[in-house]
């Protein structure tokens, strides 16, 4: 046949023998070129989806303004749009840090349940109507304290009672739920009691639909009856496909000879985009793990961590997701490179068609090359090859036959591509339709380049829809909350609007006491300490929440709070840069000013180490400041001087040089073994000129 030569595409070519990293073992793939066989066997495509969860980091999404929040859901949701996700798996929220932020619980304190605590909820929601066939998922990484044992588990008789607490609320929100894991991160393998409790329960109480996926840390319990899909974290690397040309995907002899689907539950650690620059492994690496991982280890299902980047500037895991939106002010958004290597696959199969085994390979039999897969439809009426060439070196031709099914032989072949090659980094040349090719007697060939991704399909509805998005600009001072509503976001969240918890759970709620005409405010409601996904070093974790421009320098901070318990404290937080490891959520850069019930204050020059945080000053009032009272606090930072007052009286100031620009917040309990009930009202950061 006649080349299709204005084709700039892709390729697929040949046989390999696959080697897993847990287990070697030869597969036979076609000795040249490939034949697509409509009629060809495979394991059953599950989706491709992603994490809203993994720390706060859809935080901003509701407090977007229209039409952008609607853009932004419509290019990660709406099919034939964007990355168009069939899975979704929702963390279930915690009260505790769990990697870039921490959501709030449905359930603070033993049957006490709010269903509109957090955003997770609401976003479902939206993801659904835009995609009914959307599959949801629910994963705790850390719980309310009443929830776990004296060992400080998740495995317990009391978190099968949260769980099902937390699925009545879905339900109420009209959400159906039809995966549920574990505790993420944290299963040896040796809890096939509990999944069977959790089974028996799901059962008992009208959840027989909902699977169990686990163990999230690993290829467990392949023979476990109460189990249905084997899910693990970065079965491709951590980051994923951070090996390059290298990059394989480990599977376990017994979970493959399971019969089970097996998903990569987790996928990350991996940057948005292929900006000129980028931290490598960038976004072509979710493409190498999503066909890799069939090939070497048969996995159906795929979850990238995570959704997008909606929370503020200087969190550890930014320039991550789908989409960056964190600039609800400004109503500015990028849709990264990530959402359309997603699309390269959502936008071509459907979840329940099948992978065709012999048209699924290496090309050349050599995975440096690039490799590709091949899945069909259930009526065997349409195809879909995807080829990624992302670490190779040179241009190839390929030749491909189709036969079988229904008459795929004769069908148009429509052509989607994506240059991902870091230095190039150009939005305009991603996720593009190609001219159709037109197979003649059934073959056709086209040239693949390499650091592409192309998607060869007969099916139609693919797009790739642009919108008009306003500039970025800084959050501009001065900044004003009263803190007693949840802002833009309305009954989408309960949280006020822009302030982003790190730990602990800071929700509009009823005050204690009224401050002025103020009935509702800011309450931390994470009290006692929850289960924590990772242990903490003493005094490193304690509930803070951080607002506000990177940028922002030389300001002053202030905000009412009352206490509601003695031998408890709350305070500010100024020029907030990044905070530390996991189990050191309170270690971090920028300067704390916290007071005591007692009368009791200190000013700390706070370090993402233990060994860089010091007390720049400290004292007692000279009188208590008491229960169930409010008190103005304010922490001036002007250049090196630093100011912290109570009441519009200054306490302390001091000179320090450490840190000259940052967020701003607010604090309970630093560096003490209480997460107390603080609550807060009239957060106000107001520009200084020296």
């Amino acid at each position: 046949m006649k080349p299709a030569t204005s084709v700039v595409l892709a390729v697929l070519a040949t046989a390999a023998v696959v080697v897993a990293t847990a287990i070697v073992r030869a597969v036979v793939w076609p000795p040249g070129g490939i034949t697509i066989n409509g009629d060809g066997t495979g394991r059953a495509y599950d989706g491709v989806g992603a994490v809203l969860g993994g720390g706060g980091n859809a935080r901003y999404l509701m407090d977007y303004p229209q039409p952008q929040r609607s853009q932004i859901l419509d290019y990660l949701f709406t099919p034939g749009v964007g990355a168009s996700l069939q899975l979704l798996k929702l963390e279930i929220g915690g009260d505790a840090n769990s990697s870039d932020g921490a959501e709030p619980s449905v359930e603070h304190a033993r049957g006490r349940v709010n269903c509109q605590s957090g955003y997770e909820f609401a976003i479902a929601a939206q993801a659904v109507a835009r995609n009914p066939a959307l599959r949801l998922y629910g994963l705790q990484w850390a719980a309310p304290g009443w929830v776990g044992d004296r060992h400080r588990s998740l495995f317990t008789a009391d978190d099968i009672s949260y769980l099902l607490d937390w699925l009545g609320c879905a339900g109420r929100y009209g959400l159906r739920v039809s995966y549920l894991g574990g505790w993420n991160e944290s299963d040896n393998g040796e809890h096939a009691g509990w999944f069977h409790a959790l089974r028996q329960a799901l059962d008992a109480h009208g959840y027989r639909q909902v699977q169990i996926v686990a163990g999230d840390s690993g290829w467990h319990y392949a023979d476990s009856p109460d189990v249905a899909i084997l899910g693990t974290h970065d079965p491709c690397g951590f980051p994923t496909g951070v090996q390059g040309a290298a990059t394989s995907c480990d599977i376990t002899d017994a979970a493959l000879a399971s019969g089970k689907p097996l998903w990569g539950s987790e996928m990350g650690g991996m940057d948005a985009g292929v900006q000129a620059g980028c931290h490598e492994p960038c976004a072509p690496a979710m493409a190498r793990a999503m066909l890799r991982g069939y090939l070497d280890a048969r996995m159906t299902g795929y979850l990238e961590w995570p959704v997008l980047d909606a929370m503020p500037a200087k969190l550890p895991f930014e320039n991550r997701g789908l989409v960056t939106a964190d600039q609800p002010w400004s109503g500015n958004y990028t849709v990264n490179a990530m959402a359309w290597v997603v699309a390269h696959v959502t936008q071509f199969a459907r979840p329940g068609w099948d992978y065709v085994d012999s048209a699924s390979g290496y090309l050349d039999g050599n995975r440096a090359n690039g490799s590709y897969v091949t899945l069909v439809s259930g009526a065997r009426d349409g195809f879909s090859t995807i080829v990624e060439t992302t670490t190779a070196s040179t241009a190839r031709r390929i030749t491909v036959r189709v036969t079988g099914g229904r008459k795929l032989s004769g069908r148009t072949v429509h052509v989607w591509a994506s240059d991902f090659r870091p230095d190039s980094a150009n939005p305009a040349t991603w996720f593009i339709r190609q001219a159709d090719i037109h197979p003649v007697n059934g073959t056709f060939s086209l040239v693949v380049q390499p650091g592409w991704v192309y998607s060869l399909t007969t099916t139609t509805g693919q797009g790739n829809r642009g919108a008009a998005i306003p500039p970025a600009t800084p959050l501009p001072l001065p900044y004003r909350d009263d803190l007693t509503t949840s802002g833009a976001a309305g009954p989408a969240d309960d949280e006020p609007g822009l302030l982003a918890a790190q730990d602990g759970a800071f929700e509009v709620a009823p005050c204690a006491r009224a401050n002025g005409s103020a009935t509702t405010c800011t309450v931390q409601q994470a009290d006692p300490v929850p289960v924590l996904w990772h242990g903490s070093a003493a005094g490193a974790r304690y509930p803070f929440a951080i607002v506000g421009d990177g940028g922002w320098s030389d300001y002053t901070v202030g905000v009412d709070v009352l206490l509601t318990r003695p031998f408890t404290s709350a305070g500010l937080i100024g020029r907030f840069d990044r905070h530390g490891s996991q189990a050191d959520i309170g270690h971090f850069g920028g300067y704390l000013f916290d007071l005591s019930t007692t009368g009791a204050w200190r000013l700390f020059r706070n370090n993402v180490t233990a060994a860089g945080t010091a007390v720049l000053a400290a004292g007692t009032l000279n009188a208590a400041a008491g229960v169930d009272r409010w008190h103005h606090l304010g922490l001036s930072l002007t250049g090196t001087t630093i100011t912290a007052s109570v009441d519009g009286r200054s306490v302390a100031t001091v000179a320090d040089a450490t840190w000259s620009a940052g967020l701003a917040g607010i604090e309970a309990g630093a560096f003490t073994a209480t997460w107390p009930h603080a609550e807060y009202t009239n957060l106000t950061v107001t520009p200084v000129t020296a």
